[in-house]
């Protein structure tokens, strides 16, 4: 296979049909239709209508080692507000990887045990793992390769992170009731506002491990009606929580739902909280870090390969280590040029970058298969 020419057919493709979350159904039927071809057993509607699992079995004992790729977009609105899908994380070029690396590993072979392609919906909300972990699609797997194109100021084209240390995250949403009054009586109601403002502060004051990252920051407060002379009853808040310890997360976790409780109740007030999202940090496995970086040295060089990386962004591939421990992972940051940023709708990046990365990919597996680190 001339990996640069199908890069060139499969990515444009792929970019042009960006769907939503567990509806990327023409996404995952054009890469059924192509593992099939490859060879591959397909299993669609894995854990969603659009999970998809290909497996190429050598027939001979050995380890089950599996490829991850992400298939949803992200939406944004024209300047006339009207919303539009757009393939601004990368989602596009991580298929493009898995499928054209599927296709080169179908034509060479594997030495042994299986190979499992896992195409995953939802990753943009943060349950798309869960649904294949949920489904079973992981339970034999012993190895499990994932990737992600970085940004510019993190990488170079033609250069690779082996390890990407994904951080934790955690979103909150909050709602404070008062007691609604008119203005020229507050102390016949329960400011909302004001109760919405001693939360944030204490969020603001909250203590948070700085060797560990943590970070809490208050992302809405939304309140008030039209009558500026009228006391607001309602107040609704949404916190961003960050750390690159899933300990500590779960310590944030607990400390501003006491915080969001607690300060509303001083004011008479009540408030309930929820999470509305979540993603792990990374938890590397050591022992694939010198296979990853043997295999990116013999297919971009030595200058190919930088020092692993932590970054502050959330990745639910995470979820599928924190659900099965056992399991040995690799998470790696493509370099590509990527400008100016993820998730903007200007996003662009270098397409001949991907060759050498699905190289890079193709080498890993065979390694991983020969050597079981």
């Amino acid at each position: 296979m001339n990996i640069e020419e199908n890069v060139h057919k499969v990515w444009p493709y792929l970019h042009s049909i960006p769907e939503p979350p567990f509806q990327e159904y023409k996404t995952s039927a054009f890469l059924a239709e192509v593992l099939r071809t490859a060879g591959y057993a397909v299993t669609e509607h894995v854990g969603s209508e659009t999970g998809l699992v290909g497996i190429w079995d050598s027939g001979r004992p050995g380890p089950v080692v599996a490829l991850r790729s992400d298939m949803d977009s992200l939406q944004f609105l024209r300047d006339d507000g009207t919303p539009v899908r757009i393939h601004a994380c990368g989602h596009d070029a991580h298929m493009t990887m898995a499928i054209t690396a599927a296709q080169v590993l179908a034509e060479q072979g594997i030495p042994c045990g299986k190979l499992k392609i896992l195409f995953q919906p939802a990753e943009e909300i943060g349950k798309g793992a869960l649904s294949l972990t949920d489904a079973g699609a992981i339970d034999d797997v012993e190895y499990l390769i994932g990737y992600h194109v970085m940004p510019k100021d993190l990488v170079r084209a033609g250069q690779i992170i082996p390890q990407l240390n994904w951080t934790a995250c955690t979103l909150i949403e909050a709602v404070v009731k008062g007691k609604a009054a008119h203005g020229s009586q507050p102390h016949l109601g329960i400011n909302a506002i004001n109760v919405g403002a001693a939360i944030v502060a204490a969020i603001n004051a909250l203590p948070v491990d700085p060797l560990l990252g943590g970070s809490v920051k208050t992302t809405r407060f939304i309140g008030g009606a039209d009558s500026l002379n009228a006391i607001c009853d309602e107040v609704h808040m949404g916190f961003d929580l960050r750390s690159t310890s899933n300990k500590e997360m779960l310590h944030l976790r607990q400390r501003v739902k006491d915080i969001i409780e607690s300060t509303a109740n001083v004011y008479g007030a009540t408030a309930d909280s929820h999470i509305v999202g979540t993603c792990p940090a990374a938890e590397a496995d050591p022992s694939l870090r010198k296979v990853t970086e043997a295999a990116i040295r013999e297919e971009l060089g030595d200058n190919g390969v930088v020092p692993p990386a932590s970054i502050t962004i959330g990745e639910d591939f995470n979820f599928f280590k924190q659900e099965r421990p056992n399991l040995k992972t690799a998470s790696l940051g493509i370099g590509c040029d990527l400008e100016p940023k993820l998730h903007d709708p200007q996003m662009h990046f270098d397409l001949d970058a991907l060759p050498g990365a699905i190289r890079v990919l193709v080498n890993l597996i065979g390694k991983v298969f020969t050597e079981r680190p």
